[in-house]
């Protein structure tokens, strides 16, 4: 398909550096802005971590693909979650689908980037032998979080033996360890180290995992169940959409509470009989420290493997940050005062990767994400030098963050939008406010919340999503219900309405909801909040695509009554009505003191605000008080 470009007369030359799943949607919204773009990538084909040896064994995306697309090429397949060969081939569909592969440059490697004195990039590159120079207005680095594997922690410095990053977690690697019964200490939480642990798990009896600390997880469906088989029965077999954890966890129902509201609805799901009990216990423990915010403070690993492989003994977890090394032995020392003593073979590291730019040669510059404005905008440089993919989403995934960031520095370079003046101070706000939220996990920098990123940069763009008139009055009379029978019950000479009539608009409105336009309302709150309501209206708008996408679900058919769905259904209602009342009292002051630029921090009741407008600059409009 040939991409509508637009007519710009402001057109740029941007130079893209990367073609992984944050750069290809960087230099598909450069080339729709009508911007003259090309893309550097040091490999030999697109795709980043996807088409490397990063991918490991049986990797699945902690998203589903559903919410993993891009909002303008959703995914058509079944819901589910797919393997890391899946969304490489999504990646290529999406290049061949927009002509991006003619705009790419392979086997380019930037070598450096400086400013010259007409304030133009220079940028020097190798592709194969030839070494050359180019010139551009604007750099885009989409070049992605996995760049250099980090090494052993300093507690493991001293250990003698094999060492072996889940970036070289091979099936070589598994067959030996396999074979030799090889004694693994694995380091690291996270989703590599929850697959890497249950895989070798499966591999050899003597698996060890060490965390410093107690771990967050977040099951891919809630349920108990065990998660692989349903993770590859739903490639096969129709899988409700509430039963993703996507649903849970990006729904607008939720985001529109304030996160100690949320947080408490994840303390109960933890106490009640609803998921793996491992899981359960370890985000209790977890999140002991923040028991409001709860989940909503730290850093989640969306993937209960580890808690399977935990809870059935086929792994062993130590949890401590006292560490010590004598060659190949590891002592460490537990809570209650005994040292805890192992030989190991090996040891695996899923630690993660560090983040570094050292072709990028800009005075002062600093590395930290939350230093940019929107995780994009670097202090000093205004729109000639932006960053996408550095917004790690507590709750979903980069590339849909990346391509919304895109979108949003290809208007700024067209002059269509532009940076606010007060850019790095803005940001030097909400870093602040970001090491506040997420207490639990302050240095992780690139944590951003899905919900109020997508939906802030959206509102910059024009293209937040906005339901029709009706089911905006019939929301309004909802609560003018909800009001009216709340008045009755503690002021009943103040109420506008007789309980009789006060009733029936409740009832009537609220059964308006399941029945206009196939339930819209209800996939409003309820269903992901997926990429593809961003182009309902505004630049690059699709709204015949979005309704298709929309009515491939129906609520009745697609929607499971389990226990976990009844709790979330049950604790939002009445929380987002006290939510409203609660909004009605904040937000005058919240306006007044960032119009001031003053920082509506936690001390301040900043955190009772809705969700979806406490991080990322979010704007929070009068209108949003009469909103769904």
């Amino acid at each position: 398909m040939k991409m509508n470009q637009k007519l710009n007369s402001n057109k740029k030359r941007v130079i893209v550096i990367g073609a992984g799943p944050c750069g290809l949607p960087a230099l598909k919204e450069m080339l729709a802005g009508g911007h003259d773009a090309t893309t550097f990538e040091r490999a030999p084909s697109l795709g980043g971590i996807f088409s490397s040896s990063a991918m490991y064994h049986d990797l699945h995306l902690t998203l589903s693909n559903w919410a993993m697309a891009f909002s303008d090429f959703p995914n058509k397949d079944l819901q589910c979650y797919p393997n890391g060969q899946e969304y490489l081939q999504y990646l290529k569909d999406y290049t061949s689908h927009f002509g991006l592969d003619q705009h790419i440059k392979y086997n380019t490697e930037v070598l450096s980037a400086s400013l010259n004195e007409e304030k133009k990039w220079r940028v020097e590159v190798q592709e194969g032998s030839e070494r050359r120079v180019e010139i551009a207005d604007a750099l885009v680095v989409a070049t992605g979080a996995h760049q250099v594997p980090k090494g052993l922690p300093d507690p493991l410095a001293g250990y003698t033996g094999r060492v072996v990053h889940s970036s070289n977690y091979s099936q070589e690697f598994r067959k030996e360890v396999e074979e030799k019964q090889l004694r693994v200490l694995l380091v690291g939480g996270g989703e590599s180290g929850a697959d890497i642990s249950a895989d070798l798990g499966d591999l050899t009896e003597k698996t060890t995992v060490w965390l410093r600390r107690p771990n967050c997880f977040g099951p891919r469906y809630l349920v108990a169940h065990p998660e692989m088989p349903q993770v590859k029965e739903s490639k096969v077999r129709r899988y409700p959409v509430n039963g993703f954890l996507e649903s849970a966890t990006t729904n607008r129902m939720s985001a529109a509470q304030n996160v100690f509201f949320y947080g408490f609805w994840r303390r109960l799901l933890w106490k009640l009989p609803i998921l793996n009990r491992t899981l359960s216990t370890a985000c209790l423990d977890s999140t002991a420290s923040a028991w409001l915010m709860n989940d909503q403070a730290t850093y989640v690993t969306k993937n209960q493997r580890m808690c399977e492989a935990w809870g059935d003994g086929k792994i062993e977890v130590i949890i401590t940050p006292d560490v010590s090394v004598d060659g190949s032995s590891v002592a460490f020392a537990m809570p209650d005062g005994h040292i805890n003593k192992r030989e190991f073979d090996v040891v695996v590291l899923c630690t993660g990767y560090t983040t570094e730019f050292p072709w990028l040669k800009v005075d002062n510059f600093d590395a930290n994400p939350r230093s940019w404005y929107l995780h994009c905008f670097p202090e000093g440089l205004g729109d000639s030098l932006s960053f996408s993919g550095y917004a790690r989403p507590h709750q979903g995934g980069i590339p849909p963050m990346a391509e919304m960031q895109s979108r949003y520095i290809s208007m700024i370079l067209s002059g269509d939008r532009k940076l606010p003046l007060d850019y790095a101070a803005r940001a030097k706000r909400d870093h602040l406010t970001e090491r506040e939220y997420y207490s639990i996990s302050p240095d992780l920098d690139s944590l951003v919340d899905w919900n109020a990123f997508l939906e802030s940069v959206a509102r910059r763009v024009g293209c937040e999503a906005q339901l029709p008139t009706l089911c905006v009055v019939a929301f309004n009379l909802h609560l003018l219900a909800v009001a009216a029978l709340s008045l009755l019950a503690f002021a009943p000479t103040l109420s506008p309405l007789s309980l009789r009539s006060a009733a029936l608009l409740w009832i009537s409105t609220f059964l308006s909801f399941f029945m206009w336009e196939d339930g819209l309302m209800i996939k409003w709150w309820f269903y992901p909040h997926w990429p593809i309501w961003y182009r309902q209206r505004g630049p690059g708008a699709n709204p015949k695509l979005v309704s298709e996408i929309l009515q491939r679900n129906n609520i009745w058919k697609d929607t499971k009554i389990t226990r976990g769905f009844v709790l979330l259904v049950f604790w939002s209602w009445w929380t987002y009505y006290a939510q409203r009342a609660i909004s009605f009292v904040l937000f005058i002051p919240h306006v007044l003191a960032k119009s001031f630029g003053i920082r509506f921090g936690k001390t301040w009741g900043g955190f009772l605000v809705p969700k979806i407008y406490v991080l990322h600059d979010a704007e929070w409009r009068f209108a949003d008080l009469f909103l769904p």
